[in-house]
């Protein structure tokens, strides 16, 4: 059971830190409009947010790694950086979400390639693991354009996926990556409320609807994700069919360019998009449960 210190640490502060930075964000993205880019800083507000969220949880930064979820706090950093020039396409953008994609397995499951698994079976993981977190960074890079409405259900949307994810790992036995993933929960919670009220009180005109959520914060949702998947998995005995359907959830985002689904209306189209991811983490909430044994016999996935 968490004590109050431990929730208000976790949880809440990161939240307030998070929160207070990103007002400021859209504030100042309203004053400018697009003479600065500042989309950026949602990374920044996000990125800040969870390493007080980490320090709250871990007690301190463990300046030589000795855990693999130790590693995500450095991640972190890497992508609170990579998001100030991921809004320009070029060759450094390609190139770093190559390396990074190659290197978070190595790095993350350092054990699992010394201990327990041999040359050619570390190969094959480290092949699969690289080829799918490049899949899901374009997955959610694409997520963030894919939803006809405003910024409000993009918050939305991966406030449930970490939601989920924090359940699915929680009913795993972990209950420390449980609240890394509880963290990023409430960051995500404070973006999505703040950005209801702070839209609802600027211009109604086209520019006002700041969109402060961008590509640029894909590195860091992506590293953050993948860290809390990868320890929940690997480290936690997390059920492998619930962390690819939270995986893959956001991928349902892009049924809103399907014909049928687009002569619905924005309003239905939105509703069947969100419907469908918040079904898919729902599944892999259900499989967790089944596997706790919380309701009888485990099932294993």
């Amino acid at each position: 059971m968490l004590t109050w210190s431990q929730l208000f640490f976790s949880l809440l502060l990161p939240a307030i830190v998070c929160g207070g930075i990103y007002a400021v964000v859209v504030y100042i993205k309203e004053r400018v409009g697009e003479k600065i880019s500042l989309l950026w800083l949602t990374a920044i507000a996000i990125g800040i947010g969870y390493i007080v969220g980490y320090i709250g949880i871990e007690g301190s930064v463990t300046f030589i790694p000795k855990e693999s979820r130790h590693w995500i706090f450095y991640f972190t950093i890497f992508a609170v950086f990579s998001s100030t020039y991921w809004e320009h396409p070029g060759w450094r953008r390609t190139i770093s979400q190559l390396i990074y994609s190659i290197a978070l397995p190595r790095i993350l499951l350092n054990s699992y390639f010394q201990h327990i698994w041999g040359t050619f079976e570390g190969i094959i993981w480290w092949v699969c693991l690289s080829i799918g977190i490049f899949i899901f960074w374009n997955i959610v890079k694409q997520s963030f354009s894919a939803i006809p409405s405003s910024n409000t259900s993009i918050p939305f949307i991966y406030f449930g996926i970490s939601g989920g994810t924090a359940l699915v790992i929680a009913l795993s036995g972990s209950v420390r990556i449980a609240q890394h993933a509880g963290t990023l929960t409430a960051l995500f919670t404070v973006i999505w409320i703040l950005t209801v009220v702070l839209q609802r009180n600027m211009k109604s005109d086209s520019d006002s609807n700041s969109h402060v959520y961008s590509i640029s914060v894909s590195p860091v949702v992506t590293f953050l994700f993948v860290g809390i998947w990868m320890n929940g998995y690997f480290y936690a005995e997390a059920p492998s069919a619930s962390v690819l359907l939270i995986a893959v959830s956001p991928v349902f985002a892009q049924v809103g360019g399907i014909q049928v689904i687009q002569r619905l209306g924005e309003r239905k189209s939105l509703f069947v998009q969100i419907g469908l991811i918040v079904l898919c983490v729902g599944v892999a909430v259900v499989i967790a449960v089944m596997r706790s044994g919380l309701f009888g016999q485990s099932t294993y996935y």
